[in-house]
């Protein structure tokens, strides 16, 4: 066979579909899906809805010519029943023969609505409540008009083919542009939707006779007839940011101590509260006027009838500066950075701020206060604290003239008439319902105060070096009171407790007791001396001794060297077991008082003592020396007893009871088992037990020794652990300074603040504090801070501080504008707060025309040349009207234009529509 070369021809086959037609019928196709043919009306639309109700969406992914586009439907959840009628002013007749777009750009309920979901503006800018769009995925911008008109009759094909009636548009030149082409075909008309952006502004399109004549002559087009008048609908915008005058200005706090001026008691008990700034960025003013007759306005380049005085319908929109400063919670922010300072005392104030042991110094003091002729009272001391030498002083950044107001206001004993006394239950009372679970301290006890001094140093005296000067001072001011016996004021007596409490207030609790415990003892050194005192001291406790020593005569049975002692009183029912002599309660040393991180540290060391033989008979010994005591005092007030009795007083649970008497009449009983093991803790302890009373043992509780280990605590700490002790309280003290603002506008303010205190419930109970929790803590009580600050200068702003804070309309007010909406003034400019804007408005434009022309504010007045409000910082219109398009044989036809000018451009969206059957 020959081989025949042949030919390769190309035939086109014209069966296959093209990649536009492939395109067009994925629209179709994904149009189908969303079920968008045939749509049942919707009932009219209501004033507010494209705000108020939501919005829902779908989206699709396409590509076509290597271009991935992403088409999405947006529609309004309307509700399913007719409401109200249309605002409109044409037939229903009419409307039967429109589409539901058509029917939606003649409404004027929601003419100027401001949405800031991405491509919603849509809405805005033609009045529609469903739309479909065409985007190109990825940001990519489509500025090539062959390919915009591609896309465009793509759109077209589609929704004609799918008997779509729902608006299609396509999104082209740039995407910062927002510019949008689009089309609505159905029911015999066709409405184009077409778009025009400049950034230079017509001269003639600045007002609204040269819009009308735009929007008339593109109606008129091949139309031949004279048109209805035009219904119009204009909002102006003004803003006004110029806070020039302070009746409109939120002032921050006024304290002295931050201009370097002398310090006061009011200003030292309370943290400063609100913004350093105005935290109101601008006002925006919308004066609208809604379906006018062209007929019955004027606005010209020359003149106008649409002032702002004249607007039916005002409404307000406040824009707010971003995170304003506020004082509180800077001040909890510095302190906070202070708490991870690693410096010490010494290296901020020098060796004069060095710890030294003074334990010999109190000892010889003691002995020097033995031997005097009078115990000095408490009043001739204190007399003499401002004026004491201390053993040392230290240079720091606060000034004498400042620290001692300071001393005097933590200290305020300390003065003969003092400014600032603690109350009677200021340091004592933590259990109060609405801060209970926070550990801290009682409000305004020596610790609250301390708190608040501390971060006022900390902030506004000199920094670290401040507070570390404050600090010493007053572990000075504490020494001095302990080697004194002046007890601390403004801190609970009693225990330290560990509970409620934080650390630094259990520390100072502690060398209160000290001091008590001091006392006491020394009174009794001195009684036992033949010391006169010139005062009563009842509560030694040798007055307690000899109460019950005469009581019976039964002690003359017991020997010269085995006398009863210490006794307090007698039980009531209880008899010994073995001689029936009545059971006397004895005389016993007070409980040992420990700090939470003392508790903590014995835990430790019980923990490591492992759970061997000798760990448990060291951890027994550890835990009986209270119980020895005990013990020894109830031999010595019972002579007779037996570790029976002791046990039926000091553990009744160990004591079981059995049917009948005993012989002395008492119920009969045995031990329990575990006081039977042989060898258990307490019957040895027992056996090794004397007869000693409570007065005449070794201490359990060394008060000396205890009172230099918590000064020691409080000197030896680095400026950062300061810190750590202290924040909590300060926290604490934040926390009610936010609580006491009442602000009617924010309703949840409680409950934010309910959530806080739970968080810091949480923060406070550890030893060690957490930085981070209570860096959170800030940031919420910085956010509360700031919605208050702007509440109240919207407060001063709209109701003037005349009172008006109550007035229900104008709370209402303001908590539409926290939420960042645009409200409606109520009764426009005709109301308190339409009068009050007026008035910053007219403020403004005075003081900027006395800055322009020099002139005084009387000759302003005089002249009253100046306007009370300022050139339209932009323009809308929507005209609206009905013609016979494109022919006068067609049917009657909605169109419509939206127009917005701003001050660097100009946009004009139209829809246009025109009868398809009638030409």
């Amino acid at each position: 066979m020959n081989n025949v070369e042949i030919e390769d021809v190309y035939h086109h086959d014209f069966t296959t579909a093209s990649e536009w037609e492939v395109f067009i019928a994925r629209l179709e196709e994904v149009m189908h899906e969303w079920k968008l043919s045939h749509t049942k009306p919707s009932p009219p639309l209501k004033e507010g809805d494209f705000l108020n109700l939501p919005w829902e969406e779908n989206t699709e992914k396409l590509n076509f010519a290597d271009v991935e586009f992403s088409l999405k439907h947006y529609r309004l959840k309307t509700e399913d029943k007719n409401s109200q009628t249309s605002t409109s002013s044409f037939t229903e007749e009419q409307e039967e023969t429109w589409t539901q777009s058509q029917k939606d750009i003649m409404s004027s309920a929601n003419d100027f609505i401001q949405i800031d979901q991405s491509n919603l503006e849509i809405a805005c800018y033609y009045g529609l409540r469903e739309f479909i769009l065409l985007v190109p995925a990825k940001r990519s911008s489509i500025t090539d008009e062959t390919r915009i008109k591609i896309l465009l009759s793509s759109l077209t094909i589609a929704v004609s083919n799918a008997h779509c009636e729902i608006p299609a548009f396509v999104q082209v030149q740039e995407q910062w542009q927002k510019f949008y082409l689009g089309i609505n075909v159905g029911k015999g008309s066709r409405m184009h939707l077409n778009m025009v952006h400049l950034k230079k502004i017509p001269p003639h399109c600045k007002h609204l006779a040269g819009l009308l004549t735009i929007f008339k002559q593109k109606i008129g087009e091949g139309c031949g007839i004279r048109l209805d008048p035009v219904m119009v609908s204009v909002r102006w915008s003004y803003t006004l940011k110029d806070w020039t005058s302070s009746t409109w200005t939120q002032e921050p706090p006024d304290f002295d101590f931050m201009q370097g001026e002398t310090l006061g008691v009011d200003e030292l008990g309370k943290l400063p509260f609100g913004a350093t700034f105005d935290p109101i960025k601008e006002f925006h003013l919308f004066v609208s006027w809604i379906d006018l007759c062209e007929n019955i306005v004027v606005d010209s380049e020359h003149f106008s009838d649409l002032e702002p005085l004249s607007a039916l319908e005002w409404s307000l929109k406040v824009e707010m500066v971003s995170s304003p400063a506020c004082l509180l919670g800077e001040y909890l922010s510095n302190f906070i950075q202070l708490c991870n300072s690693p410096k010490s005392l010494v290296e901020l104030l020098g060796e004069g701020a060095a710890y030294i042991d003074n334990e010999n110094q109190s000892l010889s003091s003691a002995f020097n206060i033995l031997t005097e002729s009078r115990i000095p009272s408490i009043s001739t001391v204190v007399s003499r604290t401002t004026s004491k030498s201390r053993k040392n002083n230290v240079d720091g950044p606060i000034t004498e003239d400042v620290l001692l107001p300071i001393l005097y206001f933590l200290f305020p004993d300390a003065e003969e008439k003092p400014r600032a006394p603690y109350s009677e239950n200021s340091g004592y009372s933590v259990d109060d319902d609405q801060w209970r679970g926070i550990k801290t301290c009682a409000i305004d006890g020596l610790v609250w105060r301390l708190a608040i001094v501390a971060a006022h140093c900390a902030y506004n005296l000199g920094g670290l070096t401040a507070l570390a000067q404050l600090w010493h001072e007053f572990v000075q001011e504490v020494r001095f009171r302990w080697e004194k016996c002046i007890p601390l004021p403004g801190v609970g007596p009693g225990f330290p407790d560990c509970v409620r409490t934080c650390l630094l207030h259990q520390k100072l609790q502690m060398i209160n007791c000290c001091i008590a415990r001091k006392k006491a003892r020394e009174a009794n050194e001195k009684r036992a001396l033949g010391m006169d005192l010139g005062e009563s001291s009842g509560d030694s406790e040798d007055d307690e001794f000899f109460e019950c020593l005469n009581e019976d005569a039964n002690e003359r049975q017991h020997p010269p060297w085995n006398r009863p002692v210490g006794r307090l009183a007698k039980h009531p029912s209880l008899r010994l077991v073995g001689t029936g002599e009545p059971l006397y309660l004895p005389v016993t040393q007070d409980p040992v008082p420990k700090t939470e991180d003392q508790l903590e540290e014995d835990a430790q060391v019980m923990m490591q003592l492992g759970t061997d033989k000798a760990g448990s008979e060291m951890r027994a010994r550890l835990m009986s020396a209270s119980l020895l005591s005990d013990m020894e005092s109830f031999k010595a007030a019972n002579p007779s007893g037996q570790l029976e009795d002791f046990i039926r007083w000091y553990s009744p649970r160990d004591w079981i009871e059995e049917d009948g008497q005993d012989e002395w009449g008492q119920p009969a009983g045995h031990l329990s088992p575990r006081m039977l093991i042989a060898n258990n803790p307490w019957s040895s302890t027992w056996d090794s037990a004397r007869p000693v009373p409570a007065h005449r043992q070794k201490r359990l509780f060394d008060d000396t020794r205890e009172a230099e280990k918590a000064l020691h605590y409080l000197a030896s700490k680095r400026l950062g652990q300061v810190g750590q002790l202290l924040l909590p309280v300060l926290a604490h003290s934040a926390l009610v300074t936010l609580h006491e603002q009442k602000v009617d506008a924010l309703p949840s303010l409680p409950d934010v603040v309910q959530a806080i205190h739970n968080r810091l419930q949480f923060a406070s109970k550890p030893i060690n504090q957490k930085l981070q929790i209570y860096e959170e803590i800030t940031r919420d009580i910085e956010n509360v801070e700031a919605l208050i600050a702007q509440v109240n200068s919207l407060q001063l702003k709209l109701a003037g501080g005349e009172g008006d804070s109550g007035d229900k309309e104008l709370t209402a007010f303001l908590v539409q504008l926290m939420r960042g909406k645009e409200v409606s003034v109520p009764k426009g400019p005709r109301g308190t707060i339409g009068a009050r804007i007026s008035k910053m408005f007219s403020d403004a434009q005075k003081a900027a025309y006395m800055m322009t022309t020099s002139h005084t504010e009387a000759e302003v007045i005089a002249e009253g040349k100046f306007k009370p409000f300022p050139m339209p910082t932009s323009k809308e219109f929507v005209l609206r009207a009905m013609a016979p398009r494109p022919t006068p044989c067609s049917a009657m036809q909605p169109q419509r234009l939206y127009v917005s000018i701003d001050r660097d451009c100009i946009r004009m969206a139209g829809a246009f529509s025109e009868d398809t059957i009638f030409f």
